[in-house]
C-alpha cells in the first residue's frame, strides 16, 4: 500500500504519512482490509483530507455484483461512524490538534472513501477564516 502527504516536505510530511499509516491501519483492524492506496494532505490550516482507495473487501464486491451496492454503502457508513472515535486519536496524535468534526464519504465505483478532518485552531490562534 502507498501512503503518504504527497508534495510535503518535513514536519507536515511526516503528518501526513503518520495519518495515512494509522488510517490504514485502523482500516485493516476495523473494516477487514485495508486500502492499496492512502493520500492524506492539509487543505489549509484547520483541514485534513485523507483520501483511501480500494478499500472494499471480497464480500463487499460480491455483495455489489448481486445488485446489494446499497447494503454495502450502508455497512460501511455504520462502521465509519464506529471507528471515528480512532480517527480522531490518531489525528490528533498526528497533528498535535484536537479534531472538532469529522465528515466521511464513501462510494462503490470509483472504490474510495474520504476523509475531511477538521482541526480546532491551533494554540492561541484564531479560528481560520
Amino acid at each position: 500500500m502507498s501512503t503518504g502527504g504527497e508534495g510535503e516536505p518535513g514536519e507536515p510530511g511526516r503528518q501526513m504519512a503518520q495519518v495515512c499509516g494509522e488510517m490504514a491501519r485502523v482500516f485493516s483492524e476495523r473494516l477487514g482490509r485495508g486500502p492499496k492506496k492512502c493520500r492524506a494532505t492539509w487543505a489549509g490550516r484547520d483541514v485534513v483530507v485523507v483520501m483511501l482507495d480500494d478499500g472494499y473487501s471480497q464480500a463487499d464486491e460480491t455483495l455489489r455484483e448481486a445488485g446489494r451496492g446499497a447494503a454495502v454503502i450502508a455497512g460501511r457508513r455504520m462502521l465509519l461512524d464506529v471507528v471515528e472515535p480512532e480517527i480522531r486519536s490518531l489525528v490528533t496524535r498526528a497533528t498535535g490538534r484536537s479534531v472538532t468534526t469529522v465528515l466521511s464519504a464513501t462510494r462503490l465505483d470509483p472504490d474510495m472513501t474520504a476523509e475531511v478532518i477538521l482541526l480546532a485552531p491551533p494554540d492561541g490562534a484564531r479560528p481560520a477564516g
